[in-house]
């Protein structure tokens, strides 16, 4: 009968030279860049099992955030068949649900009722109905088709949210984009076009600023507002950020190319605390991104090495 020992044993003794150096490099910044069928699952679950292995780290010191529930179900089981029941304490769980936990553990933060749950779709829905239907907005709400841009409003302030840009933040970027000085020299025609962009632009922030206040009201939050009260409580409360970053030691993203901004800060002010010598793990592939598109996810491995200055690389590039 196989023992968890020798399943882990027998793990780290088949994993290929990249595999293996990406396992036992467990302190400091790494970027694990693993394309389509290179074992990045099995490497991230053995590299957590190789750091309850080899360091004194308790389970719950490790973060290990996926995309999906399914990810995190995977990679546990893979954990917990190398090295046994201590792998059930190891926090592995979506960004989202790492961040409705901080919320629900600590209410005293966040300006929701207690116990709050997400808007569901209908809700969220209906919430934009009204506000289309109130609004002095003209770009947005053609003549006798009020709802006809619904869709794309609450895409576009989901879109905001999950970059971390807030309504001050939006009104910020469109008054530099659309100054007054950004129509000299313009045919007409083209000068109209920009003029009704500006337009959509403005009617866009109007609807967001309502949609904040509406949530605020109902003591309401959104999914994408999940990641964004966490990363606004982390960056205004230390004591919260503190409490934390004493307790959580090694952080790992999975799938690091669908980042998103505001996802990005969780992780980034957790790790702040240890600065360029942070053990952060990110795993990812620029040319595989599903979430985002591509340049955003280059961007997410450009800014990778720009925070984290000690930062090693490595290459999975052995498929399977």
């Amino acid at each position: 009968m196989m023992t968890k020992q020798t399943v882990y044993s027998q793990t780290l003794a088949n994993l290929n030279i990249a595999q293996k150096e990406a396992v036992h490099t467990i302190e400091g910044p790494l970027m694990i860049v693993a394309g389509p069928g290179t074992g990045k699952t099995h490497v991230l679950a053995a590299r957590i099992a190789h750091i309850l292995e080899v360091t004194d780290t308790p389970p719950y010191a490790i973060l290990a955030l996926t995309f999906t529930e399914s990810a995190a179900i995977n990679m546990r089981n893979r954990i917990v068949s190398m090295i046994g029941k201590a792998g059930y304490y190891i926090n592995i769980q979506t960004f989202h649900a790492f961040c409705v936990d901080i919320i629900k553990t600590h209410p005293e933060y966040f300006a929701i009722s207690r116990g709050s749950e997400a808007l569901s779709d209908l809700e969220k829905y209906e919430i934009f109905q009204e506000i289309l239907k109130k609004e002095a907005i003209s770009a947005l709400k053609p003549l006798n088709m009020p709802f006809f841009y619904i869709k794309d409003c609450i895409f576009a302030i989901s879109q905001l949210k999950r970059e971390g840009i807030s309504a001050e933040d939006f009104k910020t970027i469109l008054d530099e984009e659309f100054s007054d000085d950004m129509f000299e020299g313009l045919k007409k025609t083209e000068s109209q076009r920009k003029l009704l962009q500006k337009q959509k632009n403005y009617d866009l922030l109007q609807v967001y600023v309502s949609y904040q206040e509406n949530l605020k009201r109902r003591f309401r939050f959104d999914f994408d507002d999940m990641i964004s009260l966490v990363v606004d409580a982390f960056k205004n409360n230390e004591l919260l950020l503190r409490e934390y970053q004493e307790k959580l030691h090694y952080f790992l993203v999975d799938e690091y190319q669908d980042t998103n901004s505001a996802q990005n800060a969780i992780v980034d002010l957790l790790a702040s605390y240890w600065g360029d010598n942070a053990n952060v793990c990110v795993v990812g592939d620029p040319n595989q991104s599903i979430f985002r598109f591509q340049g955003a996810s280059i961007e997410n491995s450009l800014s990778f090495v720009k925070i984290y200055l000690n930062a090693k690389i490595i290459t999975l590039d052995r498929g399977y």
